[in-house]
């Protein structure tokens, strides 16, 4: 069973939702039967990239919040991320364009770390204060913490046009599903869901979507060998 999330870096609830995913993961009976696959999302691909910007003004200007309001929503993000056992800062963090981003997840993809990638690429933005956006270095260093090669890490940031078209293929994707809102999960293209839900609910669509997964349908049989040995041809 393939399980898709549509996230993007700079989404908290992203953050939170791939916790309360992967705990309902760790108790679904059939996990090691689940591949998850993490799909590009922008929240903003308007912000310029190789720029910088508060956390607190963003809000604020994006929601017409004072920016005291910005700095409440904060917190209490926080502490539902903290309920969930994820740290939190609240104070420091940035925003930027997370295209970069995007391009470094397909290539751990790549490699089969997708997941390494993503979480160390939330921890950075979510439980360190040092800024995270508009620096390719700091990037290289977020990718080396995680056990990434340095220098293949950097080439992918200097080549703008490596894994551009495998992002650019999944926001089309989401377009085409309806996504308008990050994190979106996908169940073997049959079932959805939007939003950090509870683990509970996860647990329940994980048992749904297991038991309608496609099952083959023989059209044509013959002789064949099985737990008890071969079938004997009959003159």
């Amino acid at each position: 069973m393939q399980v898709e999330i549509w996230t993007d870096v700079n989404c908290p609830f992203c953050y939170l939702g791939k916790k309360r995913f992967v705990d309902a993961l760790e108790k679904f009976e059939h996990a090691d039967q689940v591949d998850v696959v993490h799909r590009s999302f922008e929240l903003d691909p308007t912000i310029p990239a190789g720029t910088t910007k508060s956390v607190f003004e963003h809000l604020a200007s994006k929601r017409g919040w004072s920016v005291e309001q910005a700095e409440d929503g904060e917190r209490q993000l926080a502490a539902a991320a903290n309920e969930a056992g994820l740290e939190y800062v609240v104070a420091g963090r940035d925003v930027g364009n997370s295209f970069d981003m995007h391009r470094l997840l397909h290539w751990a993809h790549e490699l089969g770390r997708q997941d390494d990638m993503l979480d160390a690429l939330y921890l950075a933005n979510f439980a360190e204060s040092e800024p995270l956006f508009g620096s390719s270095e700091r990037l290289v260093r977020i990718a080396v913490s995680a056990g990434f090669d340095a220098s293949e890490a950097r080439e992918v940031l200097d080549d703008p046009t490596r894994y551009a078209d495998a992002v650019r293929a999944d926001e089309r994707q989401a377009q085409e599903l309806g996504v308008n809102g990050v994190p979106f999960y996908v169940f073997d293209r049959k079932f959805a869901v939007s939003g950090a839900q509870p683990v509970e609910l996860f647990s329940q669509v994980l048992d749904k979507a297991w038991s309608e997964r496609p099952q083959p349908v023989v059209v044509a049989g013959g002789e064949t060998c099985g737990p008890d040995g071969c079938e004997v041809p009959q003159n």
